[in-house]
């Protein structure tokens, strides 16, 4: 199928059209035949514009990030951070979030829509196919075109606003900002029973909503007194709400928004805007200053926007969905119209011509629409072959990729195309999206966006798969009976059960299994691994400073990630049973749990480990530490020695003899890692299941751990 994307090194407007696979339809997903898709002058306009250097500084405004970019550049190689730097200037970004079309599939938990039914989606780019989850998508009545379904995403954003400001029958609103998601926003406003004023520095669009709304108030936003005619028309008393759909970096815009405002009055941000607002305007009137967040709740819950969960009515009435099915009722009812706002209509090769005309303002109207043909069937394909730019070479172990992330693509990708030992042949990603700009870069023969393509190819050696956690078990566990040899992420497995059915799995297969614990291979931890004695006991220390990640990232759901004991800390638990050389006998667990958190949410825990050859264990997980700490140090005592590594670049060794080896950049063994997968394929692997499970026991047994002490107290 076709996709639209942009590229971040590419120049200003720039999109490209590319050939990719289509995507699956899981449980709780639609898979869709698109008819048509909005290009929204105001939204996509704005993120074409943006240049490498705007986003870099929008990225760095965010502390966690600017940490997270900290600890690369002075931890990292700078080949690792040539690796990163490239993967994000060439990553195809997908581009559009509103449109419609006729389902072709429906995932095994959606109930309500099927086959052949005409639906809008939101939050899908321009592409012949896409998958919105069953909560993102809702029926459209014969009464109403496709043409006019697909705005529905944007009138999602706008009536969202209007909710916010809680709009009353006679109250006169403000609208600043006429473009398309403006201009919606009045014609809601004026179908809630309020009186419209459209405050807007091009004429062209106040003459827009004029024809749409006879009766709308209309400012010129570019004469100086704008907030006088507002306080004018009001009978100077000022707007009852005042209700932001502008972009810019303009500061006057929200403190004219605040003038403009009647005392109590309601100031609601759906716009970006620059928010260096005066204090004299929110004291003097006493204003509420809200702020709307795309289409109403559920946005941004990964567990509802995945239709993994849903809100009841009775306790949430206007989610997401609702507020979608609501504008398309009232594109039903003729209270709102779009077709005045449609500027022209494109094919999907027209994309570009399309982006051109919106940008320079040749079109009329504030948006533009792609339109896509029906019935092509042949767009559905999931497994596409790519032109190679690398010859296969002979003797080599053919490995396909299960998952293509910001880790894979710049961390194994790399390693992998740099080893003697693979051939990279095929990638596998949910979407094919996030697999479009590296296929032709690596020479890789296939891009898919089915996984049992590569499972079912004879050709393929072993795969690697760096997918969600939750899928790790099972995809390993169908991978190791198609007769693949597996290198798997950490975690190996989420819960007790993946975990029985992958050691059963083990025990009938006998292809080669391991999970990516990287550290145990770096080149200090070999060097501390020579120092221990087998027949001394051992005390290990190993302390994880982090800080917290957003609340809402995925490794924190319990249903996906785990949170961060199960998802991170069996790096942690393997280093130890790498130095103890066997697997813990008792396992604890204890933890700080905030008011607000969960065991899986939580970022403060520590685990004791103990074994039966006189080894002691503990891993301390803090966000507690002060800023600088050395993310991940490990101190070891045995016979009156006291060995530390310090990030895995140094290793120093006190005692009857002192040594240190130091190294100027971290090396956590992700190469040695992959050098030592290759051999155990051609060499073979005797290790046992419960060796090859430890570190995953460990964690689970630590989890459960926490549950008994969480339920104890």
């Amino acid at each position: 199928m076709r996709q639209v994307f942009r590229r971040v090194l590419d120049k200003k407007g720039k999109i490209l059209v590319m050939e990719i696979p289509a995507p699956g339809c899981g449980r709780d997903q639609v898979l869709v035949a698109s008819r048509y898709t909005v290009i929204s002058v105001g939204t996509e306009g704005a993120t074409l514009g943006k240049t490498f250097p705007e986003l870099a500084k929008q990225t760095l405004r965010d502390p966690w990030m600017r940490s997270a970019v900290k600890n690369l550049i002075f931890g990292a190689s700078p080949e690792t951070i040539k690796n990163i730097v490239w993967d994000e200037m060439t990553q195809m970004r997908v581009i559009g979030y509103s449109g419609s079309g006729v389902i072709l599939e429906t995932g095994e938990n959606v109930s309500g829509i099927q086959k052949g039914d005409r639906v809008a989606f939101a939050a899908q780019g321009h592409a012949e196919i896409v998958a919105p989850s069953s909560n993102l998508t809702v029926p459209i009545p014969d009464t109403v075109s496709f043409q006019d379904a697909a705005f529905v995403t944007v009138g999602g954003i706008a009536m969202q606003g209007v909710r916010r400001a809680e709009i009353q029958l006679g109250e006169r609103v403000a609208v600043i900002g006429l473009g398309l998601v403006g201009q919606l926003v009045c014609q809601l406003v004026n179908a809630a029973g309020g009186h419209v004023i459209g405050v807007d520095v091009d004429p062209k669009r106040l003459d827009e909503l004029g024809a749409i709304i006879p009766h709308a108030g209309k400012v010129d936003a570019g004469c100086s007194n704008t907030v006088q005619t507002v306080l004018s028309m009001t009978g100077g008393f000022g707007a009852d709400a005042v209700i932001v759909c502008a972009a810019s970096k303009d500061p006057s815009i929200a403190n004219q928004a605040m003038k403009m405002s009647r005392k109590q009055g309601r100031v609601v941000f759906v716009g970006i805007v620059k928010m260096d607002l005066e204090r004299m305007p929110f004291f003097r009137n006493e204003l509420d200053l809200r702020f709307s967040r795309a289409y109403g709740p559920g946005s941004y819950d990964a567990d509802y926007e995945s239709g993994r969960t849903y809100y009841p009515q009775h306790y949430v009435r206007w989610t997401e969905q609702r507020n979608l099915s609501e504008f398309i009722r009232l594109l039903q009812e003729g209270r709102v119209r779009v077709q005045p706002m449609i500027g022209g209509i494109f094919s999907i090769e027209e994309a570009q011509k399309a982006y051109d005309k919106l940008s320079d303002g040749s079109l009329p109207g504030t948006s533009a629409l792609l339109e896509y043909e029906a019935g092509n069937e042949a767009t559905r394909r999931r497994t596409i072959s790519i032109p190679l730019t690398s010859r296969i070479r002979e003797g080599r172990i053919n490995i396909g990729l299960i998952g293509c992330g910001n880790f894979t693509r710049s961390t194994h990708l790399p390693n992998l195309h740099k080893n003697e030992a693979f051939q990279i042949s095929a990638i596998a990603s949910a979407t094919g999206s996030s697999a479009a700009s590296v296929v032709s870069r690596y020479g890789v023969g296939r891009s898919t966006t089915d996984y049992h393509d590569i499972l079912s190819d004879p050709e393929i050696d072993a795969v690697l798969i760096a997918t969600r956690h939750h899928t790790h078990g099972p995809i390993a566990c169908e991978a190791l009976n198609a007769g693949k040899h597996v290198l798997v992420e950490k975690p190996a497995v989420l819960n007790w059960e993946q975990y029985n059915e992958l050691e059963r799995t083990l025990l009938e297969t006998d292809r080669v299994y391991m999970v990516g614990y990287n550290r145990r291979y770096a080149p200090v931890a070999v060097e501390l691994k020579k120092c221990i004695k087998d027949d001394l006991g051992l005390i290990v220390q190993y302390q994880v400073c982090v800080p917290e990640i957003p609340p809402d990232h995925w490794t924190l759901n319990p249903t996906e990630g785990g949170g961060r004991l199960i998802g991170e800390a069996e790096h942690f638990f393997d280093f130890i049973n790498f130095l103890a050389g066997g697997s813990p006998t008792r396992v604890t667990a204890r933890c700080i749990i905030q008011e607000s958190e969960t065991i899986y949410s939580q970022f403060n825990f520590m685990v004791d480990l103990e074994y039966e050859n006189r080894a002691l264990g503990t891993v301390t997980y803090t966000s507690y530490a002060a800023v600088g700490c050395s993310r991940e140090t490990i101190i070891v005592y045995q016979g009156q020695k006291t060995m530390t590594i310090d990030g895995f670049k140094k290793l120093m060794i006190r005692g009857d003899i002192k040594k240190t080896h130091r190294s100027p950049f971290a090396d956590m063994g992700h190469r040695a890692e992959l050098d030592y997968f290759a051999a155990s394929i051609k060499e073979g692997s005797n290790m046992q299941p419960v060796n090859l499970l430890a570190a995953s026991r460990t964690s689970l047994r630590a989890m459960d751990s926490l549950k008994a002490e969480k339920k104890g107290s």
